[in-house]
């Protein structure tokens, strides 16, 4: 009788349209690097204020973070900011990132496999797995909003 419930249950399309989502599946603890600079992520932090967007880089190994504050968020321009950092501190093996279109763009490609640089791409509108730059994005709106109350 079970089975023939659980049936029911699995074909009827009313169960189906208010029913819970299938849950994802469950995140793998990604293997710490073993030196500086050989994972970063990378992520935009939304258009503050002024316009401007935050490009946040953040080393896996030492959790150390560059922030760059461009204009624009396209590709050229993001290769641009990344260079200026990987020029300075090393270029990195990896870089984890969203599914941005600046990040997708066949120019971004082209920049990571000259230098490269493999990308991994974690899944749309699941920020939990870039869980690192998303959190310190995090601590980067708090103390913004912060510095932003204390001005007023």
């Amino acid at each position: 009788m079970d089975e023939v419930i659980a049936r029911t249950v699995d074909s009827c399309t009313g169960c189906q349209l208010v029913s819970l989502p299938d849950r994802p599946e469950p995140m793998r603890r990604k293997k710490l690097p073993v030196t500086p600079r050989t994972d970063v992520a990378i992520d935009f932090l939304s258009p503050l204020p002024s316009g401007d967007y935050l490009l946040v880089i953040v080393d896996y190994f030492s959790r150390y973070k560059e922030i760059e504050v461009p204009r624009k968020i396209t590709a050229s321009e993001t290769s641009e900011r990344l260079e200026r950092i990987f020029v300075r501190l090393g270029y990195p093996q990896t870089i984890t990132l969203v599914y941005g279109r600046q990040f997708i763009s066949t120019e971004f490609e082209t920049y990571c496999k000259r230098r490269g640089i493999h990308l991994n791409n974690t899944t749309p509108y699941w920020p939990q797995e870039n869980g690192l730059v998303e959190r310190q994005n995090r601590s980067l709106v708090k103390r913004l909003k912060i510095s932003q109350a204390l001005e007023t």
